[in-house]
C-alpha cells in the first residue's frame, strides 16, 4: 500500500506544471551557478600564480637586506575548488598579506575591493539556490499535501477505503521529496560534470567526500522544509491558510533570524573595532621605533673608542650590539601585536560563537556554516591562514634581522644584495576532512533534530485530523 501512495505522490507532482517550471529553473540555475563558479576559480588560481611569481620577482629584485626586511614578502591565499559550489568568504576577505619587520600582518585586497559591484549582487552558487530557491519550491510541493487533499474530498475517500493514515502521510512525505530531489540532482550532477571537463581543475578523493557530504547537508536540508510543509498543512484547514503561514515561516527562517541573531549578538557581547585594535599596535611600533635612536646613542656614547683601539673591534661590538637590539626591538613588536590581537580575538570569537549558535534556530544558517565548512571558504578557514601568517612573521623577521646584522658593511657605499637560498618558506595546511565534518557535526545534528520533531508533530497531528 505504501509503495502506491509514493507512485501515486510521484506520478502527480511530476505530470503537474510546478514540476516542469522547478526542473526548468533549477537546471538553469545550477548549470549558470556552475558555469560561473569554475570561470572565477579559474579566474583567481590564474591570479594567485601570478601574484606568488610576482612577489618572487620582487624579492630576488631586492637591493639590500634592509629593503627586503622593509618591503618584506607577500603571501597569497590560494582559492579553493569547492568555492565553486558555495563561495562563502573568500571574495569578501582579503587575499593578500604582507609579512615584514614591523607590522602586524593583516590579509587586504579581496575581490570586492577591485571590484564593488560583486558586494552588491553577490555570488551564484549552488548553496544559495538550495537555500532560497529550493526551500520555496519544498513549501509549493507540500503546503498542500494534507488540507489540499481534504479540500478535494479525496483524503476522505483514501481514509473510506480502511487506507491507514500513517502510511498516507509516510507515502506523501517520501513521494513529495523524490519529486523534489530529481530537478536538484540531475542539475548537480550535470554541474559536477562540467567541472570535470576543464582540464585546469582537478578534484581529490578528499574533495569529493566533501562534495558527497555537501549534498547530504542540501537534502537534510530540504527536508526540514517538507516535514514544516506537512506540518503545517496538516494543521489547517484551508490551503491558501497553509500556504501563507509557510511563506511567513520561510521569510523569518531565510532572512530574519540570521540577521538578527548576528545583530543580537553584537549587542550582548560587543567588541573593539579593527581601527582601535590597529591604533594600539601602530602606538606601540612608534613608541619602539622612536627608543631605538636613543638606545644607539647610549651604546656609542658609553663604548666610543679611544686614540689606539682597533676600529674593526669596534665595528664588530656594533655589530653585535646592533643584531641584539634589532632582535630585542622587533621581538617586543611580535609579542605585543600577540597580546593585543589574543585579547581582540578572544572577544571576537565569542561573539562570534554567539551569533553562529542563536542564528542555528534557522536552517538557512546551519546549512551556510554546514556547507561552508566543508568546501573550506567559510570563517574557520580565514582564520587558519591568517593564522598561519602571524605564526610565520616571527620566523621571517628573526631571520632577515639575523641577514642584515650578519651582511652589515659599515665601510661600504652599497650593500650586498640579498641571497634567498635559506630563506623560510610561509606553510599552510588546509583543513582536514575530518577537521571540516567536526565543524559540520553541529548543523549536521540540529537539522536532523528540526525533520524529526517536525515529522513527528506532522505524524500525530494527521492521525488526530479533520477529515470534514
Amino acid at each position: 500500500m505504501l509503495k502506491h501512495i509514493v507512485l501515486k505522490e510521484v506520478w502527480e507532482n511530476i505530470s503537474s506544471p510546478k514540476f516542469v517550471f522547478t526542473f526548468l529553473l533549477c537546471t538553469v540555475l545550477i548549470i549558470l551557478s556552475a558555469y560561473t563558479g569554475i570561470g572565477n576559480y579559474r579566474a583567481d588560481f590564474k591570479e594567485y600564480n601570478s601574484a606568488k611569481a610576482l612577489n618572487k620577482q620582487n624579492l630576488d629584485a631586492s637591493p639590500s637586506w634592509q629593503a627586503l626586511a622593509g618591503l618584506g614578502t607577500k603571501i597569497t591565499k590560494p582559492p579553493q575548488v569547492l568555492g565553486t559550489l558555495a563561495a562563502g568568504i573568500q571574495d569578501a576577505v582579503g587575499r593578500n598579506s604582507t609579512v615584514n619587520i614591523a607590522y602586524d600582518p593583516q590579509l587586504v585586497d579581496s575581490k570586492y575591493d577591485s571590484n564593488p559591484v560583486f558586494a552588491i549582487f553577490g555570488n551564484l552558487d549552488l548553496t544559495l539556490i538550495v537555500k532560497i530557491v529550493l526551500s520555496l519550491f519544498a513549501i509549493l510541493f507540500t503546503y498542500d499535501a494534507i488540507v489540499g487533499e481534504k479540500e478535494r474530498g479525496t483524503l476522505k475517500l483514501a481514509l473510506a477505503n480502511r487506507v491507514p493514515r500513517d502510511q498516507i502521510i509516510l507515502g506523501k512525505a517520501i513521494g513529495s521529496f523524490i519529486s523534489l530531489l530529481v530537478p536538484l540532482l540531475i542539475p548537480f550532477l550535470l554541474g559536477l560534470l562540467m567541472l570535470n571537463l576543464y582540464p585546469d581543475i582537478s578534484l581529490s578523493g578528499g574533495d569529493w567526500s566533501r562534495i558527497a557530504l555537501m549534498f547530504l547537508f542540501y537534502l537534510l536540508y530540504l527536508s526540514v522544509f517538507f516535514t514544516l510543509g506537512l506540518f503545517v498543512s496538516s494543521r489547517t484547514n484551508r490551503s491558501s491558510s497553509s500556504l501563507f503561514i509557510l511563506l511567513f515561516i520561510w521569510v523569518i527562517l531565510i532572512f530574519v533570524v540570521p540577521k538578527s541573531a548576528v545583530m543580537v549578538a553584537n549587542h550582548m557581547s560587543p567588541i573593539p573595532s579593527v581601527h582601535d585594535i590597529n591604533s594600539q599596535k601602530d602606538a606601540f611600533l612608534q613608541e619602539i621605533q622612536g627608543s631605538a635612536p636613543q638606545k644607539v646613542a647610549e651604546w656609542r656614547e658609553a663604548n666610543e673608542p679611544v686614540d689606539g683601539d682597533d676600529p674593526t673591534i669596534f665595528q664588530e661590538k656594533f655589530r653585535a650590539f646592533l643584531t641584539e637590539l634589532q632582535q630585542d626591538l622587533t621581538a617586543r613588536i611580535d609579542a605585543k601585536n600577540a597580546e593585543v590581537e589574543e585579547s581582540f580575538q578572544s572577544k571576537r570569537r565569542r561573539q562570534q560563537m554567539l551569533a553562529l549558535n542563536l542564528s542555528r534556530i534557522s536552517p538557512a544558517s546551519s546549512l551556510t556554516f554546514g556547507a561552508l565548512a566543508l568546501a573550506k571558504t567559510g570563517i574557520h578557514e580565514h582564520e587558519r591562514f591568517l593564522n598561519s601568517i602571524k605564526t610565520y612573521k616571527p620566523i621571517f623577521t628573526k631571520w632577515v634581522n639575523a641577514k642584515m646584522m650578519e651582511n652589515l658593511d659599515f665601510n661600504a657605499r652599497q650593500q650586498p644584495k640579498p641571497v634567498l637560498d635559506d630563506m623560510p618558506l610561509h606553510e599552510f595546511v588546509p583543513m582536514t576532512l575530518a577537521d571540516s565534518f567536526a565543524l559540520a557535526l553541529p548543523d549536521f545534528v540540529v537539522m536532523i533534530l528540526m525533520i524529526i520533531v517536525l515529522f513527528a508533530g506532522a505524524f500525530v497531528s494527521f492521525l488526530r485530523y479533520d477529515i470534514r
